[in-house]
């Protein structure tokens, strides 16, 4: 298995036919919408810092894992929002860190209704352990190439938020900057690639004290299929929640959280993967650790 792993990765991450998913996952990806949509920023009006890790394929060496730390708040006076992401994304011998800045602008309407617009630009030092690859593929054309590579890219987004309803949808990597890992002749070059989101979430409240929140992500990026997660999040008198979503084709996800004095927001996310990582002992699961406090109290 040690073998395969980076096999599969300088396949999937560097080659011509490329299937994988660019830019990190999230279980909880409702409770962070911005982190995929510069539009979202400061959509909850109440200032926030937070971090995450994430360890997937966990009985799997070299399965993916990833760091986020982010922040963004809003300001009402000029109707604009800022949120702010670094990130450590490493699977197998690649590893990704880089920055987001997001910048949005909200239209209001009446009753706390508001359709806002964003932009985002983000660096990324793109890097690979050539030590590990020339340990398992002696000849892999990566280790004729750099190293590390250092690019940026850039985001839109556009997102409606009331007391309900949240509608969301962005597009990022737009410039497709250029990955110039392998220097050859024959080289297909290598490039971010575009990566289309589409979200939603609706506050059904119960009673006076439960809130139902369905949810959904549609994700849509170059020669990949269509990826779908959808579920739903059960919250009582805004304490504490628990929740379950569907990753089609992928994995389920169970996850539970608690709010401690209306300020700090403690999640947790258990994944199980479907097959072929739910045939390796211990390996088709995924833990999702989330930290997030609110500057004002919810």
């Amino acid at each position: 298995m040690k073998k395969i792993i980076p096999i599969i990765f300088s396949i999937l991450l560097f080659g011509e036919t490329m299937q994988a998913q660019q830019i990190f996952t999230m279980s909880q990806f409702m409770q962070h919408n911005f982190l995929f949509n510069p539009a979202a920023a400061g959509a909850n009006e109440n200032p926030s810092v937070g971090a995450t890790y994430k360890k997937m394929w966990s009985g799997i060496d070299g399965g993916p894992q990833t760091t986020i730390l982010y922040g963004d708040m809003y300001f009402s006076k000029y109707k604009a929002g800022a949120g702010l992401v670094l990130y450590n994304d490493v699977t197998g011998p690649t590893a990704r860190t880089g920055g987001e800045l997001c910048v949005s602008y909200s239209i209001p309407f009446a009753e706390k209704k508001r359709l806002m617009l964003g932009l985002s630009g983000q660096f990324m030092q793109e890097r690979i352990d050539k030590l590990k690859i020339e340990k398992y593929i002696p000849g892999d054309p990566l280790l004729a190439g750099p190293a590390s590579y250092t690019t940026g890219d850039a985001a839109f987004g556009v997102y409606y938020t009331s007391p309900t309803l949240q509608l969301g949808a962005s597009a990022k990597q737009l410039v497709q900057s250029k990955l110039d890992f392998i220097k050859s002749a024959t080289n297909v070059e290598g490039r971010l690639y575009r990566h289309y989101y589409f979200m939603g979430s609706y506050n059904w409240k119960t009673d006076e004290d439960n809130v139902i929140i369905p949810n959904f992500m549609v994700k849509l990026s170059s020669n990949a299929p269509v990826d779908v997660e959808a579920g739903a999040r059960i919250e009582h008198k805004k304490l504490f929640w628990v929740g379950f979503n569907f990753h089609m084709n992928q994995d389920f996800a169970a996850f539970a959280g608690v709010t401690l004095n209306q300020k700090l927001s403690i999640g947790y996310a258990f994944d199980q993967y479907q097959t072929p990582l739910s045939v390796f002992d211990g390996g088709g699961n995924a833990h999702e650790v989330s930290l997030r406090y609110f500057l004002k109290g919810k």
